[in-house]
């Protein structure tokens, strides 16, 4: 159960916070700028960080979550394949489908201005309900109805924000998460895809709502370094994570097996790695390490 509540479909959270983030900065868009910014500080970096996952996975390893026949191709072709799904880490399959996103924001920047744009949204909900993930098209539309959420509440903010967090609200919200959750660990016998994906709508409300309500109290020194880290985490997190599981098992022989409490000790402890790398690599390169990891 606490996968599903947690981790499972967790990626909508991140689709809503890029589209909040692109309807809050459509004041400011220039579409030249918007999109050498996207080129500089996403795709270099992903095309960067991408280098030694594809190496591996192309002369030494096969990917066991590629498509059946991958591997049939020319390797030069498996390089181009990798980097248009992301398929070499976990994480990375996120940015092929967010380039699809980057590209469509000339469109979505003069939507944003239509009054009546925002009523595709319950329309956009019930394709992502239906509509499951794979390749980078199809993630764009699965998750295209969370990013116009993100975009809505910018959009409506003083109204949205007034809404989310009251603490009524705010406990309904819970109780709708802690219900989908629910339903979906005793009731559905595996992940569901309109389940998640209500469940993870209703959080991004919740958390977008808390965070407002909570406001300077979160505002810490700390905090502060990972927000402005967060993006460089995202690309070397599955480096950090893949390199400790190696080394564990070399150090111990076996597999951890995964707990309760190992589950927040490993998320803490890479989060801090993850930190504390990016923080080196800004401190040697200086504005330049935003071209290699993204911050």
């Amino acid at each position: 159960m606490l996968r599903i509540l947690i981790s499972h479909g967790a990626s909508g959270l991140f689709v809503f916070i890029a589209g909040y983030l692109f309807q809050h900065l459509t004041v400011k868009y220039r579409t030249k700028k918007y999109f050498a910014a996207k080129l500089k500080n996403v795709l270099l970096p992903y095309f960067l960080v991408s280098i030694p996952a594809i190496y591996i996975f192309v002369f030494f390893i096969h990917r066991e979550t590629v498509w059946p026949g991958f591997y049939d191709n020319p390797q030069w072709l498996q390089v181009v394949y990798f980097y248009l799904t992301g398929f070499h880490l976990a994480p990375l399959w996120f940015i092929p489908m967010m380039t699809i996103f980057y590209l469509m924001g000339p469109i979505l920047v003069q939507a944003d201005r239509s009054k009546y744009f925002y009523w595709i949204l319950p329309a956009t909900i019930l394709i992502s309900c239906y509509f499951g993930r794979g390749l980078p098209y199809q993630n764009f539309v699965h998750f295209f109805s969370v990013y116009l959420l993100g975009m809505f509440c910018s959009h409506y903010r003083v109204n949205v924000n007034k809404t989310l967090t009251m603490s009524s609200v705010l406990n309904l919200l819970a109780g709708v998460i802690l219900f989908l959750t629910a339903l979906e660990f005793y009731y559905m016998k595996g992940t569901m895809i309109f389940v998640t994906y209500l469940q993870k709508a209703t959080m991004c409300l919740f958390f977008l709502g808390l965070l407002i309500k909570l406001g300077n109290k979160l505002d810490y020194k700390l905090t502060r370094i990972i927000a402005n880290v967060s993006f460089g985490v995202f690309f070397i997190h599955s480096y950090v994570l893949t390199g400790s599981k190696i080394l564990i098992m070399k150090l111990s022989g076996e597999k951890t097996a995964g707990s309760l409490f190992l589950y927040p000790v490993v998320v803490i402890a890479v989060l801090m790695s993850c930190v504390g790398i990016i923080v080196i690599i800004q401190k040697t390169l200086g504005r330049k390490s935003r071209y290699l990891v993204g911050s």
